[in-house]
């Protein structure tokens, strides 16, 4: 970030990005980078084409126009729990049809860097304080036709890292702004396919204290492609594939270029609706990394689900655990 604060916060900030090393690194933002939902977690990241949960309006919100009756998804999860305890990320979105027109989801992000301690250039001790980052999402989305959705999000970006007495400038650390999404879900049901495409995060760069240096958000890109060959009253078995590019420019002297693009798959296999195993793997050549995920699922009468995923993250810190909970009713 190019913002001149203490160095331990930058440090702070910065651990945060590495753990989320195989997603958008350059985003001013990381709260917009982690994904939620264990379930999409465990598959690798890859849901574009999937997005059937009140999570969808982060993946894809043309997912949200199959979406039935309201949902409810919560998700928690710790970030460097090797390092911090008090680093955590938050997800809560709700969705609710509106028979006839659409359907809406509204969701909160939070994520907390936790305590940091300031210092002066001698390095002296000034105080402590806590840095953190949420969002508001307002999302609609409606159905083209019985297989084909369309969806579009708003969203207000607010960070607050270090208060004003803190910093070298004696102005406030934070920074808002706003951006939106769209994204598009295409279901072939006699082909047992779906096609999925997202674009996220398109707005203005966020800056603090200094207007002239700023970060720009994640811009993204994002293809799907789900496959559900075997599906049944008894065995469920999905097959994902993700493209995903970045659409923010490096700029390095004269050079202008993005980062390669990341490739994420995942496998799910339910048992009578109730057990669900999941596998995964992101494939980041930039980010230098390359490894899998996995994940368990708990399915009660359809309806309410407890997912778990485990994560990688940077090759020098432990892999992260990933809870969230789903409710349709």
């Amino acid at each position: 970030m190019h913002i001149k604060l203490f160095s331990s916060v930058v440090a702070t900030v910065l651990l945060c990005v590495t753990a989320t090393a195989f997603a958008v690194g350059e985003a001013g933002v990381p709260s917009q980078i982690i994904p939620p939902g264990a379930r999409a977690n465990g598959m690798g990241e890859s849901y574009v084409a999937i997005a059937d949960d009140a999570t969808a309006a982060w993946w894809n919100p043309g997912g949200l126009a199959f979406l039935r009756g309201r949902n409810l998804a919560l998700m928690h999860s710790q970030l460097v729990p090797d390092l911090a305890s008090d680093v955590y990320y938050e997800f809560l979105g709700f969705t609710n049809e509106i028979s006839g027109v659409g359907t809406l989801s509204i969701a909160v992000i939070y994520l907390t860097y936790g305590t940091s301690v300031a210092t002066n250039t001698q390095g002296e001790k000034k105080g402590e304080f806590k840095s953190w980052e949420a969002s508001g999402v307002v999302s609609f989305a409606i159905p083209l036709s019985d297989n084909i959705g369309l969806g579009l999000s708003g969203k207000f970006i607010h960070a607050d890292l270090a208060p004003a007495n803190l910093t070298l400038e004696q102005l406030d650390g934070t920074g808002s702004s706003v951006a939106v999404d769209a994204g598009m879900l295409w279901k072939i049901p006699q082909h047992k396919l779906s096609f999925g495409a997202a674009l996220t995060n398109l707005g203005p760069d966020i800056s603090f204290i200094d207007q002239e240096q700023s970060d720009p958000l994640p811009f993204t890109l994002r293809l799907g492609v789900g496959y559900r060959p075997i599906q049944d009253d008894v065995n469920s078995f999905l097959m994902t594939f993700d493209f995903e590019q970045s659409l923010v420019w490096l700029i390095d002297s004269a050079t202008k270029t993005r980062r390669s693009e990341i490739y994420h798959m995942g496998v799910e296999y339910r048992y009578i609706n109730l057990l669900a195993g999941r596998l995964g793997y992101v494939y980041d050549e930039d980010g230098d990394f390359k490894d899998f995920t996995y994940g368990l699922g708990f399915i009660y009468k359809g309806r309410v689900a407890l997912d778990y995923a485990n994560v990688p993250q940077a090759q020098t810190l432990d892999r992260v655990h990933r809870w969230s909970v789903s409710v349709s009713f």
